[in-house]
Protein backbone atom coordinates (compact mmCIF):
# COMPACT_ATOMS: atom_id res chain seq x y z
CA UNK A 1 0.00 0.00 0.00
CA UNK A 2 2.84 2.19 0.65
CA UNK A 3 4.38 1.81 -2.02
CA UNK A 4 1.22 2.20 -4.04
CA UNK A 5 1.11 5.67 -2.80
CA UNK A 6 4.74 6.84 -3.66
CA UNK A 7 4.23 5.59 -7.21
CA UNK A 8 0.52 7.52 -7.02
CA UNK A 9 2.72 10.43 -5.65
CA UNK A 10 5.03 10.37 -8.30
CA UNK A 11 2.64 10.41 -11.07
CA UNK A 12 0.98 13.67 -9.73
CA UNK A 13 4.38 15.66 -9.88
CA UNK A 14 4.51 14.36 -13.37
CA UNK A 15 1.43 15.47 -14.58
CA UNK A 16 2.23 18.74 -12.16
CA UNK A 17 5.39 19.42 -13.86
CA UNK A 18 3.84 18.51 -17.64
CA UNK A 19 0.83 21.49 -16.67
CA UNK A 20 4.11 23.97 -16.22
CA UNK A 21 2.49 28.01 -18.21
CA UNK A 22 3.59 28.57 -22.04
CA UNK A 23 5.21 31.47 -22.46
CA UNK A 24 2.03 33.75 -24.30
CA UNK A 25 3.24 34.47 -28.18
CA UNK A 26 0.10 35.86 -28.93
CA UNK A 27 0.07 39.21 -26.66
CA UNK A 28 3.35 39.65 -28.28
CA UNK A 29 2.33 39.45 -31.38
CA UNK A 30 -0.62 42.17 -30.30
CA UNK A 31 2.16 44.99 -29.41
CA UNK A 32 4.51 44.28 -32.36
CA UNK A 33 1.59 45.22 -34.58
CA UNK A 34 0.68 48.63 -32.26
CA UNK A 35 4.31 49.49 -32.43
CA UNK A 36 3.78 49.10 -36.43
CA UNK A 37 0.86 51.36 -36.21
CA UNK A 38 2.88 53.73 -34.24
CA UNK A 39 5.53 53.80 -36.65
CA UNK A 40 3.56 54.36 -39.68
CA UNK A 41 1.22 56.73 -37.96
CA UNK A 42 4.37 58.81 -37.54
CA UNK A 43 5.67 58.12 -41.17
CA UNK A 44 2.76 60.06 -42.27
CA UNK A 45 2.11 62.80 -39.97
CA UNK A 46 5.85 63.72 -41.13
CA UNK A 47 5.16 63.41 -44.70
CA UNK A 48 1.79 65.59 -44.43
CA UNK A 49 3.83 68.32 -42.32
CA UNK A 50 7.06 68.32 -44.70
CA UNK A 51 4.66 68.61 -47.77
CA UNK A 52 2.30 71.14 -46.58
CA UNK A 53 5.56 73.08 -45.18
CA UNK A 54 6.67 72.97 -48.86
CA UNK A 55 3.31 73.45 -50.24
CA UNK A 56 3.17 77.06 -48.15
CA UNK A 57 6.73 78.33 -49.23
CA UNK A 58 5.72 77.86 -52.72
CA UNK A 59 2.50 79.64 -52.18
CA UNK A 60 4.67 82.30 -50.21
CA UNK A 61 6.83 82.51 -52.98
CA UNK A 62 4.64 83.06 -55.75
CA UNK A 63 2.96 85.50 -53.68
CA UNK A 64 6.49 86.99 -52.70
CA UNK A 65 6.68 87.39 -56.76
CA UNK A 66 3.40 88.69 -57.26
CA UNK A 67 4.14 91.45 -54.90
CA UNK A 68 7.91 92.65 -56.64
CA UNK A 69 5.75 92.30 -60.31
CA UNK A 70 3.27 94.94 -59.05
CA UNK A 71 5.48 96.81 -57.68
CA UNK A 72 7.79 96.58 -60.78
CA UNK A 73 4.50 97.93 -63.07
CA UNK A 74 3.73 100.41 -60.79
CA UNK A 75 7.24 101.98 -60.83
CA UNK A 76 7.26 101.54 -65.21
CA UNK A 77 3.82 103.34 -65.11
CA UNK A 78 5.28 106.15 -62.99
CA UNK A 79 8.04 106.39 -65.85
CA UNK A 80 5.46 106.45 -68.31
CA UNK A 81 3.58 109.05 -67.08
CA UNK A 82 6.84 111.03 -66.81
CA UNK A 83 6.79 110.72 -70.67
CA UNK A 84 3.14 111.88 -70.64
CA UNK A 85 3.59 115.49 -69.71
CA UNK A 86 2.37 117.76 -72.09
CA UNK A 87 2.37 121.77 -72.46
CA UNK A 88 -1.39 122.25 -71.56
CA UNK A 89 -1.47 123.14 -67.47
CA UNK A 90 -4.63 121.66 -67.12
CA UNK A 91 -3.75 118.12 -68.63
CA UNK A 92 -0.94 118.61 -66.65
CA UNK A 93 -2.11 118.86 -63.26
CA UNK A 94 -4.70 115.46 -64.02
CA UNK A 95 -1.27 113.97 -65.44
CA UNK A 96 0.87 115.08 -61.13
CA UNK A 97 -2.51 113.74 -59.97
CA UNK A 98 -2.18 110.27 -61.09
CA UNK A 99 1.43 110.20 -60.25
CA UNK A 100 0.03 110.47 -56.43
CA UNK A 101 -2.24 108.07 -56.63
CA UNK A 102 1.12 105.29 -58.16
CA UNK A 103 3.35 106.93 -54.90
CA UNK A 104 0.70 106.46 -52.70
CA UNK A 105 0.21 102.93 -53.41
CA UNK A 106 4.34 102.10 -54.19
CA UNK A 107 4.47 103.50 -50.76
CA UNK A 108 1.60 101.32 -49.55
CA UNK A 109 2.86 97.96 -50.74
CA UNK A 110 6.60 98.03 -48.86
CA UNK A 111 4.06 97.39 -45.60
CA UNK A 112 2.07 95.00 -47.02
CA UNK A 113 3.18 91.40 -46.37
CA UNK A 114 3.69 88.86 -49.21
CA UNK A 115 1.14 86.44 -47.22
CA UNK A 116 -1.84 89.56 -47.54
CA UNK A 117 -3.03 87.84 -51.10
CA UNK A 118 -6.44 89.87 -50.72
CA UNK A 119 -4.36 93.12 -50.39
CA UNK A 120 -1.77 92.12 -53.34
CA UNK A 121 -5.28 91.34 -55.82
CA UNK A 122 -6.78 94.87 -54.41
CA UNK A 123 -3.81 96.20 -55.61
CA UNK A 124 -3.26 94.71 -58.76
CA UNK A 125 -7.23 95.60 -59.74
CA UNK A 126 -6.01 99.44 -58.70
CA UNK A 127 -2.68 99.16 -60.91
CA UNK A 128 -5.58 98.40 -63.64
CA UNK A 129 -7.85 100.51 -63.11
CA UNK A 130 -4.67 103.32 -63.56
CA UNK A 131 -3.60 101.48 -66.73
CA UNK A 132 -6.67 102.19 -67.76
CA UNK A 133 -7.24 105.99 -67.05
CA UNK A 134 -3.50 106.22 -68.36
CA UNK A 135 -4.45 105.11 -71.54
CA UNK A 136 -6.79 107.70 -71.83
CA UNK A 137 -4.82 110.33 -71.40
CA UNK A 138 -2.62 108.89 -74.45
CA UNK A 139 -5.60 109.55 -76.59
CA UNK A 140 -6.14 112.87 -75.32
CA UNK A 141 -2.99 114.11 -75.85
CA UNK A 142 -2.84 112.48 -79.28
CA UNK A 143 -5.38 114.60 -79.98
CA UNK A 144 -3.81 117.36 -79.07
CA UNK A 145 -0.43 116.86 -80.93
CA UNK A 146 -2.85 115.83 -83.87
CA UNK A 147 -4.46 119.66 -83.35
CA UNK A 148 -1.17 120.84 -82.54
CA UNK A 149 0.22 119.76 -86.34
CA UNK A 150 -2.51 121.01 -87.92
CA UNK A 151 -2.24 124.72 -86.41
CA UNK A 152 1.12 124.52 -87.44
CA UNK A 153 0.76 123.85 -91.02
CA UNK A 154 -2.27 126.21 -91.11
CA UNK A 155 0.28 129.19 -89.95
CA UNK A 156 2.70 127.71 -92.43
CA UNK A 157 0.06 128.58 -95.02
CA UNK A 158 -0.40 132.28 -93.22
CA UNK A 159 3.03 132.90 -93.46
CA UNK A 160 3.10 131.82 -97.59
CA UNK A 161 -0.51 133.61 -97.75
CA UNK A 162 1.65 136.84 -96.18
CA UNK A 163 4.30 136.50 -98.57
CA UNK A 164 2.40 136.18 -101.64
CA UNK A 165 0.62 139.19 -100.37
CA UNK A 166 3.41 141.48 -100.26
CA UNK A 167 4.52 140.20 -103.80
CA UNK A 168 0.95 141.14 -105.09
CA UNK A 169 1.35 144.63 -103.40
CA UNK A 170 5.27 145.23 -104.86
CA UNK A 171 3.54 144.16 -108.32
CA UNK A 172 0.81 147.00 -107.40
CA UNK A 173 3.18 149.69 -106.16
CA UNK A 174 5.33 149.43 -109.59
CA UNK A 175 2.06 149.66 -111.35
CA UNK A 176 0.86 152.75 -109.59
CA UNK A 177 4.09 154.70 -110.08
CA UNK A 178 3.50 154.18 -114.13
CA UNK A 179 0.30 155.42 -113.79
CA UNK A 180 1.20 158.32 -111.53
CA UNK A 181 -0.62 161.23 -112.15
CA UNK A 182 -3.40 159.81 -113.79
CA UNK A 183 -6.74 159.09 -112.40
CA UNK A 184 -6.91 156.43 -110.20
CA UNK A 185 -9.27 153.76 -111.78
CA UNK A 186 -9.08 150.52 -109.27
CA UNK A 187 -12.28 150.19 -107.47
CA UNK A 188 -10.30 148.68 -104.54
CA UNK A 189 -10.20 150.61 -101.46
CA UNK A 190 -6.54 151.60 -100.01
CA UNK A 191 -5.50 153.20 -96.77
CA UNK A 192 -3.08 155.80 -95.38
CA UNK A 193 -1.66 156.93 -92.48
CA UNK A 194 -1.55 153.35 -91.00
CA UNK A 195 -0.64 153.20 -87.66
CA UNK A 196 -0.33 150.65 -84.99
CA UNK A 197 0.43 151.60 -81.34
CA UNK A 198 0.47 149.27 -78.28
CA UNK A 199 -1.62 150.75 -74.94
CA UNK A 200 -1.28 150.76 -71.66
CA UNK A 201 -4.58 150.64 -69.44
CA UNK A 202 -4.30 154.08 -69.59
CA UNK A 203 -4.76 154.29 -72.62
CA UNK A 204 -0.90 155.60 -73.18
CA UNK A 205 1.22 154.12 -76.27
CA UNK A 206 3.81 151.65 -74.50
CA UNK A 207 6.44 149.29 -75.75
CA UNK A 208 6.71 147.24 -72.61
CA UNK A 209 5.12 143.79 -72.90
CA UNK A 210 4.05 144.05 -69.17
CA UNK A 211 1.95 146.90 -69.88
CA UNK A 212 0.54 146.44 -72.58
CA UNK A 213 -3.55 145.67 -72.29
CA UNK A 214 -4.62 146.61 -76.12
CA UNK A 215 -3.07 147.77 -79.78
CA UNK A 216 -4.98 150.04 -81.50
CA UNK A 217 -4.82 150.55 -85.33
CA UNK A 218 -5.85 153.55 -86.98
CA UNK A 219 -5.75 154.51 -90.26
CA UNK A 220 -7.73 156.83 -92.99
CA UNK A 221 -9.56 154.50 -95.97
CA UNK A 222 -9.17 157.34 -98.98
CA UNK A 223 -11.80 158.34 -100.91
CA UNK A 224 -12.30 156.27 -104.03
CA UNK A 225 -15.23 157.44 -106.01
CA UNK A 226 -15.25 153.98 -108.39
CA UNK A 227 -15.16 151.99 -105.19
CA UNK A 228 -19.03 150.45 -104.33
CA UNK A 229 -20.46 152.58 -101.47
CA UNK A 230 -21.79 150.76 -98.29
CA UNK A 231 -21.41 148.88 -95.10
CA UNK A 232 -18.78 146.32 -95.25
CA UNK A 233 -16.70 144.68 -92.48
CA UNK A 234 -12.97 145.69 -92.20
CA UNK A 235 -10.44 142.66 -90.83
CA UNK A 236 -7.22 143.16 -88.96
CA UNK A 237 -4.21 140.37 -88.46
CA UNK A 238 -1.67 140.91 -86.43
CA UNK A 239 1.13 138.45 -87.05
CA UNK A 240 3.70 137.61 -84.34
CA UNK A 241 7.55 137.19 -84.55
CA UNK A 242 7.16 133.66 -84.75
CA UNK A 243 4.32 134.22 -87.45
CA UNK A 244 1.34 133.24 -85.36
CA UNK A 245 -1.58 134.89 -86.35
CA UNK A 246 -3.09 136.94 -82.99
CA UNK A 247 -7.06 135.77 -82.56
CA UNK A 248 -9.63 135.59 -79.70
CA UNK A 249 -11.18 132.33 -81.63
CA UNK A 250 -9.98 129.94 -84.72
CA UNK A 251 -13.46 130.33 -86.07
CA UNK A 252 -12.85 133.99 -86.57
CA UNK A 253 -12.33 133.90 -90.00
CA UNK A 254 -12.97 135.71 -93.46
CA UNK A 255 -12.66 134.94 -96.91
CA UNK A 256 -9.17 135.87 -98.68
CA UNK A 257 -7.82 134.82 -102.66
CA UNK A 258 -10.32 132.19 -102.14
CA UNK A 259 -9.62 130.81 -99.01
CA UNK A 260 -10.78 131.23 -95.24
CA UNK A 261 -7.98 132.79 -92.77
CA UNK A 262 -8.30 133.67 -88.96
CA UNK A 263 -8.14 137.18 -88.07
CA UNK A 264 -7.31 138.96 -84.96
CA UNK A 265 -10.26 141.78 -85.04
CA UNK A 266 -12.88 143.07 -87.13
CA UNK A 267 -15.32 146.60 -87.59
CA UNK A 268 -17.89 147.43 -89.94
CA UNK A 269 -18.03 150.51 -91.46
CA UNK A 270 -20.26 152.29 -93.73
CA UNK A 271 -18.17 153.71 -96.80
CA UNK A 272 -19.66 156.76 -98.82
CA UNK A 273 -16.80 157.17 -101.51
CA UNK A 274 -14.80 159.44 -98.66
CA UNK A 275 -12.28 159.68 -96.58
CA UNK A 276 -13.05 157.91 -93.21
CA UNK A 277 -11.14 157.46 -90.34
CA UNK A 278 -11.19 154.23 -88.92
CA UNK A 279 -9.89 152.78 -85.28
CA UNK A 280 -9.96 149.08 -84.68
CA UNK A 281 -8.71 147.64 -80.94
CA UNK A 282 -7.32 144.24 -80.63
CA UNK A 283 -7.32 143.30 -76.65
CA UNK A 284 -4.46 141.51 -75.33
CA UNK A 285 -5.00 137.87 -74.26
CA UNK A 286 -1.88 137.32 -72.95
CA UNK A 287 -0.46 135.77 -75.95
CA UNK A 288 2.24 138.38 -76.60
CA UNK A 289 5.97 138.08 -77.32
CA UNK A 290 8.66 141.03 -77.70
CA UNK A 291 9.89 141.86 -80.90
CA UNK A 292 8.63 142.99 -84.84
CA UNK A 293 4.68 142.59 -85.25
CA UNK A 294 3.33 142.54 -88.93
CA UNK A 295 -0.05 144.35 -89.20
CA UNK A 296 -2.10 143.63 -92.38
CA UNK A 297 -6.09 145.52 -92.96
CA UNK A 298 -7.90 143.59 -95.27
CA UNK A 299 -11.97 145.02 -97.13
CA UNK A 300 -13.57 143.65 -99.84
CA UNK A 301 -11.10 139.99 -99.86
CA UNK A 302 -7.99 142.16 -100.12
CA UNK A 303 -5.20 143.83 -98.08
CA UNK A 304 -5.64 147.77 -98.13
CA UNK A 305 -2.50 148.35 -96.42
CA UNK A 306 0.27 147.29 -93.47
CA UNK A 307 1.97 148.40 -90.79
CA UNK A 308 5.31 147.10 -88.08
CA UNK A 309 5.12 147.48 -84.68
CA UNK A 310 7.93 146.58 -81.56
CA UNK A 311 7.48 145.06 -78.28
CA UNK A 312 10.43 144.79 -75.82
Amino acid sequence: MEEQNKTQSTENQQQINNQAPIPPQKNKSGLMFILFLVIALLVVVTWLYIDQRQTTEKIETALTEEKDSLQSHLLQLRDDYDELMTDNDSLNAHLVGEKEKIDDLLAEIKTVKATNYSKIKQLQNELGTLRTVAKSYVRQIDSLNTMNLALVAENVLVKNEIKVAKTVNVELEEKNKNLSGKVELASALTTENLDAVPLNKRGKATSRINKITKIKIDFQIKANVLAEAGERDIFVRIAGPDDYILAKSEDDLFEYEGQEVVYSAKRPVDYINKNLDVVIYWDNNGALLTGTYEVYVFADGNEIGNTQFIIE
